[in-house]
């Protein structure tokens, strides 16, 4: 586990999401946004059947966090959490599940390819830790098992989204990652956020720990994720 830099300006800094936003972003330049894979895809030399792995592994995962939402929308700790759980499990089945499958089209997968497939031992150890954050801890440690998927890709879909454009000829109505940039997608990030807010505003420094714990676990977990999908042959 590394040092919870977090803690570094608590005296100038009281609120705990911009903290966690300032972070976030200092460990995803440095350890997540230059995973081999995704520099790669941003220079158009990353194999299509390397995309296409990640696709796959993609679909997988999102039957998982869906399900896992619906466990955090069970437990939550009030309606305003509920709701929020609620409308990613809404968004996950309703929103991504159908981009990703129109851009998995464009990458020659078909239903037949997914029947065939299994989830791999990243994207396993990645959705259980989400679902069992979601079934035995607060609603905030919740959002921070998610955080790093549901942010970072906010960030990295502004170079994905080009780079399927020009390097992959993918017409912009097939890319799944335009979606991040869309108004459903900054209202869910916003009241994600703000479930996060509520439980951190009565958090002890140790229970603020515990969150951070979640966060790095998350961001790893995430690493691994794009990992996967590089390839055993290199």
């Amino acid at each position: 586990m590394q040092t919870l830099e977090i803690s570094d300006n608590r005296g100038e800094e009281k609120d705990f999401v911009v903290r966690l936003r300032r972070l976030s972003l200092k460990v995803w330049e440095k350890e997540l946004f230059n995973r081999p894979f995704l520099l790669d895809l941003f220079e158009g030399k990353l194999p299509r059947e390397d995309f296409r792995r990640y696709l796959i592994q993609d679909y997988h995962y999102l039957a998982r966090f869906a399900r896992a939402m619906a466990m955090a929308a069970a437990r939550a700790e009030d309606e305003f959490a509920m709701r929020c759980f609620a409308t990613h499990l809404k968004v996950t089945l309703d929103y991504e599940y159908p981009r990703l499958w129109k851009l998995m089209t464009r990458f020659d997968v078909r239903k037949s390819t997914l029947d065939n497939s299994t989830a791999l031992p990243g994207t396993i150890a990645y959705t259980d830790f989400i679902f069992d954050t979601c079934c035995n801890c607060s609603s905030a440690e919740a959002v921070m098992s998610i955080y790093a998927c549901n942010f970072s890709y906010k960030e990295l879909g502004k170079k994905i989204r080009p780079a399927l454009k020009k390097y992959y000829r993918i017409p912009d109505k097939f890319i799944s990652f335009s979606f991040y940039q869309k108004r459903i997608f900054r209202d869910m990030a916003q009241d994600t956020l703000e479930v996060l807010s509520r439980g951190a505003s009565k958090a002890s420094p140790a229970e603020e720990e515990r969150y951070l714990g979640k966060f790095y676990q998350g961001t790893n977990f995430e690493k691994e994720f794009w990992d996967q999908a590089y390839g055993s042959r290199r």
